[in-house]
């Protein structure tokens, strides 16, 4: 999956929260809470660090890319867990395209010269340079020299074969196009090497596509994810050379792509002759980085078998005493390759928590709220799992799912952080100040209060680029992520081993440790809390930066749209939203209200669009038409679904 799905369209600063466990716990009264704290103290001691290790030995011990026979039976060895556990879990079989290498091919041609279309089938092809496009191994993790590794790709590409000029556009942004226009340097008809870490692959390569490239090439310098950041593997955590980051680039993609590594790209800008770029252009690659077309020409081939494939989710559930309402925990399961920290290090952090509740249930411990727990199955090629069960319990998870977990790539480093969308981030705080941290005196929020000393911890709402949630961009359910991140130069390469982990990410696993009880006492406060735990004035401030671009936008366009009304039910409802987070529990009660609330606020702030999230997407997309009717029907939409929202929580004090 991503690396990071939140990229903070804003964040939260939560020093008012004050810096101690609270003895009053939100959506609790005294009494209630006195007992879920009672209930939390017997959860933590539950899971460990070695039981967090052996689950990510046996979830990173072998290469399952969706649809392999390798990661049906990783699928079945969750279910089996989660069964010994004492939850009952079963598969939940789904089809999807699943897409694999039938030819990759990159050769160079460094000349100036015209150079004829390649001749193929055995023949010698009249480009001097082919690029090896196989990670090297490296001899000391003998886990990289597996022959069932495979050739990176890219997930949705599109086929082609492809002879044309090599251009770098850099980061791939609209910046650095317009430095390529201001130079001269025609983008169109030409192959794209694009730096890999300024914006997700799939907005890249939209991007690129947009502006007339052939195709494109992505790579990771060592100036974002190398060793100009540091010692690489396996001496230190960055990148090497010779790794490559493979990746799903998103829907809409129809011209051929590759990953290669960043000795590749070396050879590769070696073609160029052009002038320097300007301030921040280019890498730390020992090689010019010019403003040119050529005279390097590329011949790139992307051929991709597409198949119609069963995966299968595993997805566990402990009955709540409310049937009508659950919490959803969910990660990844499926790997480019070996998948130690991404996703393994998610799959460990669930199966330790699901330890934890099991034993709970044995104890005599039944949640108010039905926990599900799940391992998603094709994450890497789109989410693909999750959308299934999205889909297939779309009219449960729309009348009852107070909130979904999201574990992704838990523990790839020491340094907390976590992202939710507002409902939910006094709850996070909270959370983190639930849990000891095993390393330092203190909880989890004061290692995350440490990192930021100059500010509150921030939970940084979610805006991704690629791989949002879709129980959130599509149902609204309120969504949070919580990790130990750090330099992780393995991200979706073959070096994401168990002995990367352990050298690196979490020597001793006891931040995996960590990472079970975070996700656990979430869950326990949101299944057993006597009224939903939610907190609303976050929503204000994204709220109105999105309701100011969009009035820029229209009136930018010369768009005769009238925002007024719209502005007003935003502080109506920031009223409101004040109001609730003031109000005193009330003992138990549904919650549908407040879901509502949440629900509708989530959608219009973090709807999909396509790979990305876009805040009031309706809107936006009413003004891309210039059709000034169409934006003021979507504006008058928004507004209802927040005087709605508002109308909800009004009801609920």
């Amino acid at each position: 999956m991503n690396a990071v799905w939140s990229a903070a369209i804003v964040a939260f600063g939560l020093a008012s929260l004050g810096a101690a466990q609270p003895t009053t716990l939100r959506g609790y009264t005294p009494l209630e809470s006195a007992n879920e704290l009672r209930t939390e103290s017997r959860f933590v001691d539950i899971p460990t660090a070695q039981g967090a290790l052996d689950a990510t030995t046996a979830f990173s011990g072998q290469p399952h890319y969706a649809g392999t026979p390798a990661d049906y039976a990783l699928a079945m060895e969750m279910r089996d867990r989660l069964r010994a556990a004492g939850i009952n879990a079963e598969l939940e079989p789904f089809s999807v395209p699943v897409e694999t290498p039938s030819e990759l091919v990159l050769e160079l041609a460094p000349e100036l010269e015209p150079t004829p279309p390649p001749k193929r089938r055995g023949r010698r092809s009249a480009f001097p340079v082919a690029l090896t496009l196989a990670e090297a191994a490296e001899p000391a993790d003998p886990a990289t020299a597996a022959r069932a590794i495979g050739l990176p790709f890219n997930a949705g590409s599109g086929d082609g074969d492809v002879v044309a000029p090599l251009v770098f556009t850099n980061r791939g942004l609209d910046d650095d196009y317009r430095s390529l226009a201001r130079a001269g340097v025609e983008v169109r008809g030409s192959i794209a090497l694009i730096r890999y870490g300024a914006q997700f692959r799939g907005l890249l390569a939209q991007r690129a596509q947009s502006r007339g490239a052939a195709g494109i090439i992505f790579y990771s310098d060592p100036k974002d994810d190398g060793a100009a950041r540091g010692l690489v593997y396996p001496n230190g955590p960055w990148r090497p050379l010779t790794s490559v980051e493979r990746g799903w680039i998103g829907p809409g993609i129809h011209i051929p792509t590759l990953p290669i590594s960043a000795a590749n790209a070396q050879i590769l800008l070696g073609s160029l002759r052009g002038a320097a770029g300007p301030a921040g252009w280019g890498g730390a690659l020992p090689v010019a980085y010019p403003l040119a077309r050529g005279p390097g020409r590329v011949h790139l081939i992307v051929k991709l078998n597409r198949k119609p494939t069963t995966l299968w989710n595993t997805v566990g559930t402990i009955p709540g005493i409310d049937g009508d309402q659950s919490i959803v925990l969910g990660a990844q399961r499926d790997a480019w390759v070996y998948g130690a920290g991404d996703n393994a290090a998610g799959i460990a952090t669930l199966l330790e928590a699901a330890h934890g509740f099991g034993l709970l249930v044995r104890g005599g411990w039944r949640p108010a709220r039905t926990i599900v727990i799940a391992g998603w199955d094709g994450g890497e090629i789109g989410l693909a799992g999750e959308q299934a069960y999205a889909e297939r319990h779309a009219v449960d998870l729309a009348r009852g799912c107070l909130a979904y977990l999201d574990a992704d790539e838990t523990v790839t480093g020491s340094a907390f952080g976590a992202a939710a969308v507002p409902a939910l981030a006094p709850l996070i705080a909270q959370t983190a100040r639930a849990v000891r941290d095993p390393e330092a005196a203190g909880t989890i929020y004061d290692r995350w209060a440490r990192q930021t000393p100059r500010s509150a911890p921030r939970d940084d709402g979610p805006d991704s680029d690629g791989g949002f949630p879709p129980l959130l961009s599509a149902i609204g359910t309120p969504t949070a992520a919580l990790s130990f991140r750090g330099p992780f130069g393995a991200y979706h390469s073959s070096d994401d081993t168990l002995l990367y982990a352990t050298r690196f990410s979490d020597p001793d696993f006891s931040l995996h440790r960590a990472a079970a009880q975070l996700y656990g006492v979430a869950a326990l406060r949101l299944a057993d809390a006597g009224s939903v735990p939610y907190a609303f004035s976050g929503y204000l401030p994204p709220l109105r930066d999105a309701a100011a671009r969009v009035a820029a936008r229209a009136a930018y366009a010369g768009l005769a749209v009238e925002f007024t009304a719209f502005a007003r039910a935003v502080e109506h409802f920031g009223a409101a939203a004040a109001a609730f987070d003031r109000s005193v529990p009330r003992g138990r009660d549904l919650g549908a209200r407040e879901l509502r609330a949440a629900r509708a606020l989530d959608v219009l702030l973090y709807g999909a669009d396509g790979p990305a999230a876009r805040p009031l997407r309706e809107i936006d997309a009413a003004l891309n038409t210039g059709d000034t009717g169409f934006a003021a029907a979507a504006l008058a939409g928004a507004g209802a679904a927040l005087d709605g929202a508002t109308a909800a929580l009004g009801s609920s004090i």
